[in-house]
């Protein structure tokens, strides 16, 4: 009974890792993703920084702004503006 109970704890363990190694690979940035000079603002519209060769997803996530609102919080040149939540 005790092998059965390692041998699912270490099943379990290899399909976990196995999992957050699958999730990582697909939202790594893709070869063909092209990337952009984003600036970012605060919520008033002020730029207070930027985010160089990055791709709309690396924005979105390390700007923290995934949202659809109409207040903007990153744009770039040949880009889609990004908002805030």
């Amino acid at each position: 009974m005790k092998k059965l109970k390692i041998s699912m704890l270490a099943l379990v363990f290899a399909v976990g890792v196995g999992g957050a190694f699958v999730q990582k690979i697909q939202a790594a940035p893709k070869a063909n993703d092209p990337t952009y000079n984003w600036t970012h603002f605060n919520q008033s519209g002020s730029p207070i920084g930027s985010l160089p060769n990055a791709t709309v997803d690396q924005a979105r996530d390390d700007l923290g702004c995934p949202g659809s609102t109409s207040v903007k919080c990153a744009t770039a040149t040949g880009a889609p503006t990004i908002y805030y939540n």
